[in-house]
């Protein structure tokens, strides 16, 4: 049901995974975003992945939670749940999944050592904007 509501909801998404990857999930486990703290995030994601509220399982209301949260980032985190992507197509839903795992795990590792510095909010937009633009095309 959250996929069907997710496509008919957002007409310019053809592809959606949904994982419970072990470091995303983590985040999500605590209800807590995954801070841009990596040129990566900012590239990819265009800023924090989000996590959204808890929602429960059977009907649309995942998708709802969703819809609601992921704003305009190809992730999400569902409280106490998993991960969401979405994508032009299945191939750039599955890019925006992996992506997800690997910085929630270097952002993880990173928070062992210290608090990472958050990048400048015009500097995201920088970065994602060339990323997207120019080097991502």
């Amino acid at each position: 049901w959250s996929h069907l509501y997710i496509y008919q909801h957002r007409h310019d998404v053809n592809g959606i995974v949904h994982t419970h990857s072990r470091y995303a999930t983590a985040f999500a486990a605590v209800g807590k975003p995954i801070p841009c703290v990596l040129t990566a995030i900012a590239d990819e994601f265009g800023g924090p992945i989000p996590c959204g509220g808890f929602a429960l399982i059977g009907d649309e209301a995942i998708g709802k939670v969703v819809l609601e949260s992921i704003g305009h980032s190809p992730a999400v985190l569902l409280k106490n749940h998993g991960v969401f992507t979405i994508g032009k197509d299945a191939v750039s839903a599955v890019k925006a999944a992996v992506m997800t795992e690997e910085v929630a795990a270097t952002v993880w590792m990173a928070m062992q050592i210290g608090k990472p510095d958050e990048i400048p909010a015009e500097q995201i937009e920088s970065l994602h904007q060339r990323y997207t633009g120019v080097y991502g095309q």
